[in-house]
């Protein structure tokens, strides 16, 4: 009887990690076709579950875009391999199309992130860290000599954010391509002023 009950148990687990992976595919799905945020509705409606499974997974919509972010987080992993340039002037280079990839293929999750920034600790928390992360490796290849001019170094670190990337994509209307002639440009200056 023991040995049922245990398989009833672990059954029901498995169901709802299933469950809980098509709410999450169904959001990425959907907001791959350009829908940034879709109501829970929609995401019930195409993950096939009741909308209250949607909730009794996630509590909320904030908890739901969290672990979205989580799972299109690791589509980028690859890209924090080590630099194949020798030279720190090679390696930002490398770093701004490692940057230009994911911020390209993450813009849209940011944008239906800040939806429920208002509402969610966590939420707020995860651009912070994305931005540390960024900055602390850009710090880890720039000389600290180099680095100790702090005008310069922000301004480095301004062309490298998500933020300058999604200014000039939504708020210039440029395509990705000219984005990455802007940022490259501006880089190439910088690093001009330095090597």
């Amino acid at each position: 009887m023991k040995s049922l009950v245990l398989h009833e148990t672990d059954g029901r687990r498995l169901r709802s990690q299933v469950s809980r992976e098509r709410i999450i595919d169904a959001v990425v799905a959907i907001i791959d076709e350009g829908r940034v945020t879709p109501s829970a509705e929609i995401v019930a409606i195409r993950a096939n579950v009741g909308l209250r499974s949607v909730f009794r997974h996630f509590g909320d919509m904030a908890s739901l875009y969290t672990a979205v972010l989580e799972r299109v987080g690791k589509r980028y992993v690859h890209l924090m391999r080590p630099y194949q340039a020798q030279d720190w002037p090679g390696q930002v280079r490398e770093g701004l199309a490692r940057r230009l990839e994911i911020f390209e293929g993450g813009l849209a999750y940011s944008r239906a992130a800040q939806m429920f920034r208002d509402g969610s600790a966590t939420m707020n928390l995860g651009p912070g860290v994305f931005n540390q992360m960024l900055r602390s490796r850009l710090e880890s290849v720039v000389p600290a000599a180099v680095r100790a001019d702090t005008l310069w170094f922000e301004q480095l670190d301004l062309w490298l954010s998500l933020d300058c990337y999604a200014s000039l994509r939504e708020r210039s209307g440029l395509s990705h391509q000219q984005v990455a002639e802007v940022m490259t440009d501006a880089i190439d200056r910088l690093i001009a002023q330095k090597a």
